[in-house]
């Protein structure tokens, strides 16, 4: 019988996995022992990085409603109650995807637990694509730490490159090039051995063609697994892995991924700025497993952050890499007829000659980095003017059901877009880790934050969340305001936080009102919190601006948040602040208007 790979389903944002090594680096050192397996589960409780099915109502307020640290005796009741016939088994389970991506090495076999220098990137918040994309390359079945996936049962696969040269071969084909995401949870979790890529390139073909998508993944499925009667949670595993995987190799940026605003209907595809490197890499590997003489090797392997070996740490191939990215900026400033910058000019016009290997590797970087400025640059040009797209967003921002179903790294891009959109900014800097070209691969992390905006005038930071529960004020309270404080106390000039949610609570507009019209840690702060529908309507000024032939200013948006700040100074408490500021928005619009 066969059975499909996947990555890790434990959790489903693979960022999450920071949390979980985290708490797992508090045990190094320490055997990985059942005792200890139990006590990092409940450490997981304690941290609330994990919350259990079963959680007795006296203590759902910890997960629900309050900041207050979970006491590890809590944490410990609330695990006990699961009534678990292995309580070990659910550690070893948490903390499989950390072994299995090489971020450590925990197993009861092994002496001590151990953080590897892979791990310790992904700690330090290294670079997230190059970390991931390191531990893509170690994943391989079969491999001598894990007998899931055996050669007994036909494995014999590097899945990240044999992912690729399944795409690579594919899009010489004349037809649709990239996977769906049908063909992709169909047909990656069940490319098993890297030998029959042009076997599955076939089905890939044969399902294209088949007018009966459902018969054929009937009949698929059933050939794959060996069964003739299959039951159907086995084909919705297979979407749960293909989703599951694309957010892992997704993270590498050597894939693009285009879909609608809600994550949904997806397609996924080699990334363009990344073909160089994809050739290069295909060349040096075939896709199939390495070999490993002992469970040891195989150890080694995945502690040692210079392997596995790439095929452009020669100076050779560096270099075709900066001039493939080089030349896709030339044709990218050429279709959008953009104007160079002295210091963009002069960063293409490098003599690579000159170059060593490292500073090769931070020239390419450069390079990204420009591809994605000047992209998000022609996009706020292009949109800027657009009323049809404009209007778009103020229906999508006045839906806060639709809203609900967006991923959350969606929603920052939508806000940031609404501010680049807006007015004359000197730069809008959202925190979420980008594609190639821009896009969002994942949400912010929780040590910045969501988004920070700067204009000649003022400058500040825009947190923005999905979440309208009443917990939002727990989660979106004290920490949006110490990254406020760290903002300000890194410039010197007038300094706002903009906080946009589809629905604000009332506990969050109270936190917030005390540290405006009070004083957070000593010193009043400057926060401005919206809905979505008051951002909207930001919009409908621009958009009347436009059909006055103007544009709004950075200084039409100062005059605006001044305004909702000073506002508490007038006001007797927070509710009659929520009440007013609609009525500050109202005012504001038609003084701009007017101007």
């Amino acid at each position: 019988m066969h059975k499909p790979w996947s990555i890790s389903t434990t959790i489903r944002n693979p960022l999450r996995l920071q949390n979980f090594l985290s708490i797992l680096e508090e045990f190094e050192e320490q055997p990985f022992d059942e005792q200890t397996q139990v006590t990092y589960q409940i450490a997981l409780i304690r941290a609330r990085f994990y919350k259990p099915m079963h959680i007795p109502s006296k203590y759902q307020y910890y997960f629900d409603e309050s900041n207050d640290a979970l006491p590890m005796n809590v944490a410990e009741e609330i695990f006990n109650c699961q009534e678990y016939k292995d309580p070990p088994m659910r550690g070893r389970q948490s903390v499989n995807p950390l072994n299995k991506l090489g971020f450590c090495v925990a197993r009861k076999s092994v002496k001590v637990i151990e953080i590897t220098e892979l791990g310790r990137q992904f700690l330090a918040g290294y670079d997230v694509g190059q970390v991931f994309f390191k531990s893509m390359l170690k994943i391989q079945f079969p491999n001598p730490w894990s007998d899931d996936f055996s050669s007994e049962h036909g494995f014999n696969i590097m899945p990240f490159v044999a992912v690729l040269h399944l795409l690579h071969r594919l899009n010489k084909l004349p037809t649709a090039k990239g996977l769906n995401q049908t063909e992709f949870s169909l047909f990656i979790p069940t490319l098993i051995n890297a030998k029959r890529i042009d076997q599955q390139i076939e089905h890939i073909l044969e399902f294209r063609q088949t007018a009966n998508k459902e018969s054929f993944i009937q009949n698929f499925a059933q050939k794959f697994y060996k069964e003739k009667k299959l039951a159907q949670k086995k084909i919705t595993n297979l979407f749960d892995y293909g989703d599951n995987i694309m957010r892992y190799f997704r993270l590498t940026r050597y894939f693009r991924l285009t879909s609608d605003p809600l994550g949904q209907n997806w397609r996924i595809n080699i990334e363009p700025a990344r073909q160089e490197d994809v050739k290069q890499l295909l060349a040096l590997y075939d896709g199939t497993a390495l070999d490993f003489d002992s469970p040891n090797d195989y150890l080694s392997y995945l502690s040692d952050i210079t392997k596995p070996e790439l095929p452009w740490e020669q100076h050779e191939n560096l270099t075709k890499i900066a001039l493939s990215v080089r030349e896709i900026i030339f044709e990218l400033v050429k279709h959008e007829n953009l104007t160079l910058k002295q210091n963009e000019s002069v960063l293409l016009q490098q003599d690579l000659t000159m170059l060593s290997n490292a500073q090769l590797q931070q020239y390419i970087e450069k390079l990204r980095v420009l591809n994605v400025q000047l992209r998000e640059y022609a996009d706020k040009i292009k949109y800027m003017h657009d009323v049809e797209y404009i209007q778009t967003l103020i229906q999508v921002l006045n839906q806060p059901k639709v809203l609900n179903k967006y991923e959350p790294e969606n929603f920052e891009k939508l806000i940031t877009d609404v501010l680049r959109i807006i007015n004359d900014e000197l730069r809008i800097q959202p925190n979420y880790p980008t594609d190639d070209i821009g896009q969002p691969i994942s949400h912010a992390s929780g040590n910045k934050p969501d988004i920070e905006f700067y204009y000649q005038s003022f400058e500040g930071i825009c947190e923005v969340t999905l979440n309208t529960s009443k917990l939002q004020w727990v989660v979106e309270g004290q920490p949006i305001m110490r990254h406020l404080r760290s903002f300000e106390d890194k410039t010197k000039k007038e300094s706002f936080c903009l906080f946009v949610a589809p629905k604000i609570h009332n506990d969050t507009y109270s936190q917030y009102w005390i540290a405006v019209k009070y004083e957070y840690d000593g010193k009043r702060q400057k926060i401005v919190p919206l809905t979505t529908a008051q951002v909207a309507l930001i919009l409908e000024t621009l958009l009347k601006c436009i059909a006055r032939g103007k544009r709004l200013c950075h200084r039409d948006l100062q005059q605006l948040y001044q305004e909702v700040v000073e506002s508490t100074k007038m006001l007797a408490g927070f509710s009659n602040w929520v009440a007013y500021i609609p009525t500050i928005l109202t005012h504001w619009q038609q003084k701009v208007l007017v101007a």
